[in-house]
C-alpha cells in the first residue's frame, strides 16, 4: 500500500483564501473537520463483483452507522454518468484495468465534473511505475489488491476529510465573493442600496435618454436621536424610517443609503417639476421622527434636493452632485422642510457654506471663538443681577461672525457639542475669576444657552458634575437656558435631564418663550426657575395691542407658576416703563448694553457701574 498527503494539493485556492479572507474577514478552516451528519458518498469502479460483496460484508459497520453510503459501477462510462447525476459524491475507488473506458481514462475525465473529487485507485498492479503515472494523472492515494479493509478505512477518512475541507473552503470563498459584491452595491445596516449602484441606475437611464428625477434627502434632526439616544436606537431608528419611505414608492423606484442620515431617490418617468414636486410632499409626510420604546419625538424636518434629467448631463456622477447641492441649499433655507430644484446659480452659495463648516472645525482646534456677556438688570431699580455668555467666532479673514450664520451649522454638524462644553467651563471659569476680583459686585447670575444635542448627549450630567466639583461655581449662580422648542421635541427626555440639573442647584430658565406651542399643564411639570420672553414680542409692546396682550398672559402664567420673568430686546426706556407696569421683574436689551466682551465686563464692574 502507498499512502501519499496532497492536502496541499491546490495552493491557487488556499492563495485565493488567504486573500479575501483579510478582506471579508472570513476564517477558513485547514484542520480536519468533524465526520458529518450525513454519509460519505463513496463511488466504487470495478468490474468484479466480488469487490462489491466484500466492500459490503468488511465495512457493513461504517455503513450500518450511516458513515459511509457507497454506489457502485463497472466502467469508467457508467462512472462518469453517476459522477454527474450525484454531486454530493466525495471520493472514488477505481480500479485502472477496465472494459470501455478504463481507470487511466476515468482520472483524465473526473476533474472536469469536479475538480475538488478525490479518487483512490484499488489495483492489483501496484508497481512503482503504475503509481508513479496514477499519481501523475490525478489519483490521490494507491492501495494494492487483495485489499487491507483497515488501512481502506483509513484512507477513505483521510480523504473525505480533505474533500470536505476543500468543499467547504471553495463554499467560504464563494460565499465572500457574494458578500463583497453585496457590500459594493448596497447598505449593510438598512439592505438598502448604496451610492454604487444607484449611479448604475443614473447611467443606465442616461445611456437610453430616459426621464428620471434624483431625489437627495437629509434628516436635520437625526443627530439629536444619535448623540442623546446612542448609535443602537439611532440604527433601530433609521430602519424603522426606511420601511416609511418605502411605504411612498412605486414599481420601478430606486431607494439608496448614501451616508448616515442621507438617502438618495430615483425615480423614473418623471418629466416635469410638479410631477416631482408631488412625490417630494409625500416624502416629507413620511418623514416623521418618532421611536415608540422611548416614546422619543422629534420633528420631522426633511431637506430635499431634486435633479432633473433634464440637466442633459453626461456623467451619473454629476446627477448626483447637483441634487447633493439642491439639498445642501435647502437646508439653508429658513423653512427646514422643504424641497429645492438645482440650478448652477446654488453651487457658490453651498460651497461658501460647505467652506464654513470646514472653518468651524479649524476655528474650534484654533481658539477663534470668543465668549461676550450681556447684562441683566432689575428693571425697578436697574441693578445689575447677571450676566448672559453669547458665544462669538472671530474669524481670521471673515472677521466677527454672528451666531445666527454659525449656530445652525454646529447644530447640523454635532460640533455644538464640542463648542456648548467650551462656552460653558470658560465662561464659568470667567465668573469665577470675577467673583475674586470684585466680590462686592456678587451675587450675579451667569446664564448659559443649551442646545437639544447638548442637553440629550448622555454624558452631560457629567459635564456638569466635573464642574461642580471643580468649585468654580461658588459664589454666584449658574442658570442653563433651555429654548421652549427643545422642550417641546423630546419633552420626557428633556424632563429627567432638567430633574438632574435641578437636584445639583442649577437654575433653569425656559428661553424664547412665546414663539413655540407648550402645554401649560406640561409646563407645570417642570423644575423652572425663569421664564424669558422672546425679544420678537416686547419690540410691538407699546405699538401692537396683540403683543401686548401677549406678553400680559404670558407674565400672568409665570407668576402663576413661581417664576421670575426676563424680557429680551429690551431697546427703549418706554418698554421698560410698561414691563415695570406688567410685573416684569428682569430685562436685557441695547438700552442696557449689547453683549460685551470679557474686558469690556471687567470696566464695567470696576467703575460699579450699577443703575440705581
Amino acid at each position: 500500500m502507498v499512502l501519499i498527503d496532497y492536502s496541499n494539493e491546490n495552493p491557487m485556492l488556499h492563495s485565493s483564501a488567504k486573500s479575501l479572507s483579510s478582506l471579508a474577514e472570513i476564517t477558513l478552516y485547514s484542520d480536519s473537520v468533524t465526520m458529518p451528519s450525513t454519509p460519505a458518498f463513496i463511488l466504487v469502479i470495478d468490474d468484479e463483483p466480488e469487490l462489491k460483496r466484500l466492500i459490503e460484508r468488511r465495512l457493513k459497520p461504517q455503513i450500518k452507522a450511516g458513515e459511509f453510503q457507497f454506489l457502485f459501477a463497472t466502467n469508467g462510462i457508467d462512472a462518469l454518468d453517476i459522477l454527474r447525476s450525484n454531486p454530493h459524491i466525495s471520493v472514488i475507488l477505481t480500479d485502472l484495468n477496465m472494459p470501455g473506458m478504463d481507470g487511466w481514462a476515468l482520472l483524465e475525465q473526473m476533474p472536469k465534473i469536479d475538480p475538488l473529487l478525490k479518487a483512490i485507485v484499488v489495483s492489483a498492479y501496484g508497481d512503482i511505475q503504475n503509481i508513479r503515472t496514477a499519481m501523475n494523472r490525478g489519483a490521490f492515494d494507491f492501495l494494492t489488491k487483495p485489499i487491507n479493509f483497515q488501512d481502506l478505512i483509513v484512507t477513505i477518512r483521510k480523504t473525505i476529510d480533505i474533500v470536505t475541507n476543500s468543499r467547504l473552503q471553495k463554499q467560504q470563498l464563494k460565499t465572500a465573493v457574494e458578500n463583497l459584491q453585496y457590500l459594493a452595491l448596497y447598505d449593510k445596516l438598512t439592505g438598502l442600496p448604496n451610492q454604487n449602484h444607484v449611479l448604475e441606475c443614473i447611467r443606465s437611464a442616461v445611456n437610453h435618454q430616459l426621464d428620471f428625477a434624483l431625489f437627495y434627502l437629509a434628516l436635520d434632526r437625526f443627530k439629536i436621536i444619535r448623540y442623546g439616544y446612542g448609535k443602537t436606537l439611532a440604527e433601530k431608528f433609521l430602519i424603522q424610517e426606511v420601511e416609511r419611505i418605502k411605504s411612498c414608492l412605486q414599481p420601478g423606484d430606486i431607494l439608496a443609503r448614501i451616508w448616515k442620515d442621507e438617502f438618495v431617490l430615483f425615480l423614473p418617468n418623471i418629466k416635469s417639476e410638479n410631477i416631482a414636486l408631488e412625490r417630494a410632499n409625500k416624502l416629507h409626510q413620511a418623514f416623521k421622527l418618532f421611536l415608540p420604546e422611548r416614546r422619543i419625538t422629534a420633528s420631522g424636518n426633511t431637506n430635499i434636493g431634486v435633479a432633473l434629467s433634464s440637466l442633459f448631463y453626461e456623467q451619473a456622477e454629476d446627477f448626483l452632485r447637483a441634487a447633493d447641492t439642491a439639498m445642501h441649499y435647502a437646508r439653508m433655507q429658513s423653512n427646514k422642510n422643504c424641497t429645492v430644484f438645482f440650478n448652477p446659480e446654488m453651487q457658490v452659495a453651498v460651497l461658501n457654506r460647505l467652506q464654513l463648516e470646514s472653518d468651524l472645525e479649524l476655528g474650534l482646534e484654533n481658539q477663534e471663538f470668543q465668549v461676550y456677556y450681556q447684562p441683566i438688570y432689575n428693571l425697578k431699580n436697574q441693578s445689575l443681577v447677571g450676566f448672559e455668555a453669547l458665544v462669538r467666532w472671530q474669524h481670521p479673514s471673515r472677521g466677527l461672525i454672528p451666531p445666527s450664520d454659525f449656530i445652525p451649522l454646529t447644530e447640523e454638524t454635532g460640533l455644538i457639542i464640542p463648542l456648548g462644553e467650551w462656552v460653558l467651563r470658560e465662561s464659568c471659569r470667567q465668573f469665577s475669576y470675577w467673583k475674586k476680583e470684585f466680590p462686592e459686585q456678587f451675587p450675579l447670575s451667569l446664564s448659559v444657552n443649551l442646545s437639544g444635542l447638548q442637553i440629550l448627549k448622555s454624558d452631560f450630567s457629567g459635564l456638569i458634575d466635573d464642574i461642580i466639583e471643580s468649585k468654580v461655581l461658588e459664589g454666584f449662580s449658574l442658570k442653563l437656558e433651555i429654548t421652549e422648542s427643545i422642550l417641546m421635541e423630546n419633552p420626557e427626555a428633556v424632563t429627567e435631564y432638567m430633574n438632574q440639573f435641578k437636584s445639583r442647584n442649577i437654575q433653569l430658565s425656559i428661553d424664547d418663550f412665546g414663539t413655540g406651542y407648550s402645554c401649560l399643564s406640561y409646563l407645570q411639570s417642570l423644575p423652572l426657575d425663569t421664564l424669558k420672553i422672546d425679544r420678537s414680542f416686547i419690540v410691538n409692546i407699546n405699538c401692537n395691542p396683540k403683543s401686548l396682550d401677549i406678553i400680559k398672559t404670558l407674565i400672568t402664567l409665570a407668576h402663576s407658576l413661581n417664576l421670575d420673568v426676563v424680557a429680551e430686546g429690551v431697546e427703549t426706556e418706554k418698554q421698560i416703563n410698561t414691563l415695570n407696569d406688567l410685573g416684569c421683574e428682569y430685562g436685557q436689551g441695547y438700552y442696557f448694553s449689547p453683549p460685551i466682551t470679557v474686558d469690556a465686563v471687567t470696566q464695567l464692574l470696576q467703575k460699579n457701574q450699577l443703575i440705581s
